[in-house]
């Protein structure tokens, strides 16, 4: 992994403090690992190769119209739950996987996600209450939706 990539995702894990959702990154290089991380209470900690240390930052807010994967943001109204980018080798190099809940039922959430996917040239096909395809550039990807009371689950992964 290249180090400077580490500090480039500085910005991502500050912006995502938040009480209710944690984000990883976590990453090899032939140094070693190298992790970014949140917790509920707001600490991020970065481990890197010359790099580690921790801090904790007042909470805020990351909801739907903070987050995007390939121009399609989550759901109006979802909050994230937790956010966990792959950057090492492996055969999980530059994954993505986002956990997520959403203020309405698996059907609705799967067709607007279907809609705006579509809009943005990824590749879709429909299974239950799922979704399966490619991004506009090639990447796999796989929605997983599930009702939760009134509300919906959701578990997206990019990448390999």
């Amino acid at each position: 992994m290249n180090r400077l990539f580490v500090p480039l995702l500085l910005p991502i894990a500050l912006a995502a403090c938040h009480g209710n959702a944690n984000i990883n990154f976590d990453g090899n290089d032939t140094d070693g690992n190298s992790v970014i991380s949140t917790d509920a209470s707001g600490r991020i900690q970065i481990k890197a190769p010359g790099i580690q240390g921790s801090i904790t930052l007042p909470k805020m807010p990351l909801d739907a119209k903070n987050f995007d994967i390939d121009g399609v943001t989550l759901y109006p109204g979802s909050t994230l739950k937790n956010l966990k980018v792959n950057d090492g080798a492996g055969d999980k190099d530059g994954q993505v996987i986002v956990e997520f809940e959403s203020p309405a039922a698996p059907t609705v959430v799967r067709d607007w996600f279907r809609d705006n996917m579509t809009k943005q040239g990824f590749k879709v096909t429909t299974k239950d209450d799922n979704l399966i395809g490619t991004t506009d550039d090639g990447q796999p990807f796989a929605l997983q939706l599930s009702a939760r009371g009134d509300k919906t689950k959701g578990l997206m992964q990019v990448g390999r």
